[in-house]
């Protein structure tokens, strides 16, 4: 399937220079109760739930990407108001998760356990794919990676995945307050396969589309 990942121009750069795309750990993640969206009264389980998931931050990363490209808040929100870049990736739809926003945090009863040293692995899978319906317009899908091989970056530890065949290139769109040139995205590619092109706001929607008069972006 394909899907999108946004970036600010410097990082969106970056990436495509060096080939590969940054694993974030789970303890950076922008959302508070990420890995913790089950409801519990009890202070004591809070406390071990969050205790698990800096156990699970150590070792373990997530990417996240979209199944689209055209929301003008994920522009805004994680594109640098629309200067940025989206990498658009085909990759195998194993080894992704759809993620599952709901409107109520679920509670221990919900998912069918007494207390929380009842969770399972599958229980941990369903709360790591799923988040707060405000989030929804991210339309966000996740892939859940080790972390090994980490690089030192100005003194903390940065790990990453590759573009490969399992994440292959295939689209690069930059936003419509991009400052780059044409000519040097396309030789940063260096891919003639890969579909290089500008996005606009749509003249009678809320939504981003793609700029069909490539002299708007020389």
């Amino acid at each position: 399937m394909r899907l999108y990942r946004f970036f600010s121009a410097e990082y969106g750069m970056r990436s495509i220079l060096d080939r590969q795309i940054r694993i974030g750990r789970i303890e950076e993640l922008n959302d508070d109760f990420e890995f913790i969206g089950v409801a519990l009264s009890e202070k004591a389980e809070r406390i071990a739930l969050r205790n698990m998931r800096q156990r699970l931050s150590v070792k373990n990363g997530v990417i996240c990407m979209s199944k689209g490209w055209e929301s003008p808040l994920m522009w805004a929100h994680y594109a640098d108001s629309h200067k940025g870049i989206v990498l658009g990736f085909n990759v195998p739809d194993e080894a992704f998760y759809k993620v599952c926003y709901v409107k109520k945090r679920p509670t221990l009863r919900d998912m069918r356990l007494n207390i929380l040293g009842d969770i399972t692995p599958d229980d941990m899978k369903r709360l790591i794919r799923t988040k707060a319906a405000g989030w929804a317009y991210e339309q966000e899908y996740r892939s859940y990676r080790v972390l090994n091989d980490g690089v030192e970056i100005k003194g903390e530890m940065h790990y990453f995945v590759p573009f490969s065949a399992d994440m292959k290139l295939r689209e690069v769109i930059v936003g419509s307050r991009y400052k780059g040139s044409r000519t040097e995205m396309v030789a940063a590619v260096n891919d003639p396969s890969v579909d290089v092109y500008m996005a606009r706001g749509s003249f009678e929607e809320f939504k981003v589309v793609r700029q069909k008069q490539e002299c708007m972006w020389v």
